[in-house]
């Protein structure tokens, strides 16, 4: 590799790593303003706020199986949590309802009164897992539909 090359290169390189920290930059700095929470007029004895690896997480449960019920809140910002049709156990018949987010969006979690009533704090746990150091974007609460 001649020098030309190695400049060439260096600097695609030196644009590339720019452009990606400029824009997480922008991303966080765009979000950095927490978003507002009104409080349940009837608050649910699961929903939680707490400290978790070093970030203020907060959960909140809506009304069992209404659409984009729950809330989770990392450090202020939003964290979109939406529900997923999931096929029954084998003992059983028809579908579960799961949620998943952004973060864990390939491990589903049940939330329900019942066995799960710790799932929404499950999924907030997972997704501070996901983010280690990081912080959520403003992307982080933008919602979408998975069929339901």
């Amino acid at each position: 590799m001649n020098r030309r090359d190695a400049l060439r290169y260096g600097a695609a390189a030196a644009a590339v790593i720019g452009s990606a920290v400029g824009a997480q930059i922008l991303a966080t700095s765009s979000s950095a303003a927490p978003s507002p929470t009104t409080a349940p007029a009837d608050p649910d004895p699961r929903d939680f706020e707490l400290d978790y690896r070093g970030k203020k997480i907060k959960g909140a449960h809506g009304k069992a199986e209404t659409k984009h019920s729950h809330q989770v809140h990392i450090n202020g910002r939003k964290l979109a949590v939406m529900p997923i049709e999931l096929p029954a156990a084998a003992d059983a018949s028809g579908v579960s309802l799961g949620f998943i987010s952004a973060l864990n969006h390939y491990e589903p979690v049940l939330i329900d009164e019942d066995r799960n009533k710790d799932g929404l704090l499950k999924l907030a746990r997972q997704a501070v897992d996901a983010l280690g150091d990081s912080e959520l974007t403003a992307l982080a609460s933008t919602e979408h539909d998975h069929g339901r």
